[in-house]
């Protein structure tokens, strides 16, 4: 079957032209309210449930082991994700157990761990952090931990996290927040 040029050039223009319109911000008539429903295109390619087990009570100067669990809840499969937190106040990071190959480093918004197994939908994986408060920490210690999941374009795989900010790349916190009483 032989198809007249015109009909092939006609093709051709058009099937990247529809492929650039998948990803652009969709037009909308009115303004977006504030509080409006969220969009598919601000939805996270997948979405996490996030347990964290942890101590009620803590002796000053002591260790606070926090388990946090990450449930991919989909739609998609999870490659692309930071499991970790903000530690509190007064406390230094003394350990970290997480599955072979688990890379964890301080950013700004936290200590993250990246876990090289991708999740299926409704796999888990988890990872337990033992945090070392101060002998002067007193009151309640508030942490705040989760998993920190990523949007990645196409060729963006080796990219550091620093660069994902710079370049726009998406990104979705799923985080608990975590208290322990400091007891003397």
């Amino acid at each position: 079957m032989r198809h007249p040029i015109s009909k092939i050039t006609a093709l051709a223009l058009a099937v990247p032209l529809a492929g650039s319109l998948l990803f652009a911000p969709a037009a909308s008539a009115a303004p977006v309210q504030a509080g409006a429903a969220v969009t598919a295109a601000d939805e996270p390619y997948s979405s996490f449930k996030v347990q964290v087990s942890a101590p009620k009570k803590v002796r000053a100067g002591g260790k606070i082991s926090y388990t946090i669990t990450a449930t991919n809840l989909g739609p998609h499969l999870a490659d692309s994700y930071w499991i970790g937190g903000v530690p509190p106040k007064n406390s230094t990071i003394s350990a970290v157990y997480g599955p072979e190959g688990t890379e964890c480093d301080w950013y700004e918004d936290g200590y993250w761990c990246i876990v090289p197994e991708a999740l299926e939908v409704d796999d888990r994986t988890a990872i337990k952090v033992v945090v070392k408060l101060s002998k002067k920490a007193k009151g309640t210690a508030t942490g705040y931990w989760g998993v920190d999941s990523v949007d990645l374009p196409n060729g963006a795989e080796n990219l550091s996290r620093d660069e994902f900010e710079r370049i726009g790349v998406k990104s979705w916190y799923f985080v608990k927040k975590i208290k322990t009483k400091i007891v003397r």
